[in-house]
């Protein structure tokens, strides 16, 4: 029996208007909102559907402003008998995943990345995020040991796009090296922090004490790690990635490759925007995605997956 995939975005997915169409078509959405406002004492709505793109590139903005908007996604597929063989969250992304797959509450997820947030500013590194088109990852492995300050691979988005975090100085001698050995193009992304690099491990052990203090549950779809591809199926597995997501390298070209491996497709891409689509399909150029984050998207997704509904795949 075939299963189907839903993938989890991360920072850097949000957009202004973002969820508006559907909290207008689907009032259920509206709850999710509310609560997330109320929890975090933020104009979530405002800052979602009509506020500035400097305001959502800001890092907690950008992740609860994701993570609310693909729970709320995640709520209309499951509230239609949508049901996922996996769930595979990029990056922040793995709050969303966790809250799908049952491991937690709603609340219990904004109180996460809160403590994360809080955990990175207590540490206050000055550093930061760039991204290397057109270069391998072990292309820019070498360029980061050539450098004399602290730089890394930290998420590999494809085979020749890779994003390294570090020291502010080091990333931008970085990425003027990766311009000198023929990349095709070079940027610095908003992130104020460098993430998924070692340079955060403090955070991490900060925030391994906010999450073994908080209760969860088994999921009860399995989670794919983008650390390693594993399948993570235990509450004692989750909670390890929970208090390690913030030093460790995103690998998600493993992630697609175990997914394709295991014959879970298509994959939903759950949660604003296209780029986990768009990256899948470089991956693999056979890969079948669909979108959700506007209502003729995710009605066409909700007709395309009923399958999977009618025979609770």
């Amino acid at each position: 029996m075939s299963e189907c995939a839903f993938l989890f975005p991360g920072q850097g997915a949000q957009y202004p208007g973002m969820g508006r169409e559907l909290a207008a078509h689907f009032p259920e959405c509206n709850d999710l909102i509310e609560r997330a406002e109320e929890h975090l004492k933020l104009p979530l709505r405002a800052i979602m559907f009509d506020g500035l793109e400097e305001r959502l590139h800001e890092d907690f903005i950008g992740q609860v402003t994701v993570y609310t908007l693909s729970c709320m996604i995640a709520n209309l597929l499951q509230a239609r008998g949508i049901k996922a063989g996996a769930v595979a969250p990029y990056s922040s992304g793995l709050y969303a995943a966790a809250y799908a797959a049952g491991v937690f509450g709603f609340e219990v997820g904004l109180s996460l990345m809160q403590a994360a947030d809080q955990c990175i500013r207590r540490q206050s590194i000055d550093g930061g995020m760039g991204v290397v088109l057109g270069l391998s990852a072990t292309e820019v492995e070498r360029l980061c040991d050539e450098t004399d300050s602290m730089v890394e691979v930290s998420i590999v988005n494809t085979r020749h796009q890779v994003i390294a975090s570090g020291e502010n100085a080091a990333l931008d001698t970085l990425l003027q090296r990766a311009m000198s050995a023929e990349a095709l193009r070079v940027d610095r992304l908003p992130a104020k922090a460098p993430y998924h690099s070692s340079l955060l491990a403090e955070a991490d052990e900060c925030l391994g004490c906010a999450v073994a203090a908080t209760p969860l549950n088994d999921p009860h779809t399995p989670i794919v790690s983008y650390i390693d591809g594993e399948a993570l199926v235990s509450r004692s597995q989750v909670e390890k990635l929970l208090s390690q997501q913030l030093s460790n390298r995103v690998n998600w070209v493993k992630v697609v490759e175990e997914l394709v491996h295991r014959e879970l497709t298509p994959m939903v891409e759950v949660g604003p925007g296209q780029i986990l689509g768009r990256s899948v399909r470089w991956i693999h150029r056979r890969a079948s995605v669909l979108h959700t984050d506007s209502v003729i998207a995710l009605e066409n997704a909700i007709k395309e997956l009923g399958h999977f509904r009618a025979r609770g795949g």
